[in-house]
């Protein structure tokens, strides 16, 4: 439920802002670009790779970690410090919560992606506080 209302109040915001500018602008744009691209090369190329290795299980653990290792270029990019709290946490996760999954007979995806789940909830949480304030 809370994800969900933070997707609604986050959306009429974004409606309200739109013309107001982004922190995707031409300089940031093509920089931001690659970022994501080399996200999306990582994750599909790591989950190929578990997958042929058989170790499937490890794939949400892996599209977590290149999820919050990207998120550390990102936050100078964008100007927006916090997201490097966000990027350690959902970074850390990805790797502990491998290792808790496997010390308490648990599905690494459900230790790693309630983990990271909670930690990219958060950091909406906290973008759009600031985006009201």
């Amino acid at each position: 439920m809370l994800s969900l209302a933070a997707a609604i109040v986050g959306g009429i915001v974004t409606a309200r802002t739109w013309g107001e500018g982004s922190s995707v602008d031409e300089r940031t744009g093509p920089v931001f670009g690659v970022i994501v691209l080399i996200e999306v090369v990582l994750c599909a190329a790591g989950a190929i790779w578990l997958r042929r290795a058989g170790r499937t299980p490890l794939v949400p653990a892996w599209i977590a970690l290149i999820v919050g290792l990207h998120f550390f270029p990102l936050a100078p990019l964008l100007r927006y410090p916090a997201l490097a709290i966000w990027a350690a946490l959902v970074t850390l996760v990805a790797l502990v919560g491998v290792a808790v999954a496997r010390r308490f007979d648990l599905a690494p995806s459900a230790v790693v992606g309630a983990g990271a789940g909670m930690a990219l909830l958060a950091g909406a949480a906290t973008a759009l506080v600031h985006a009201l304030t």
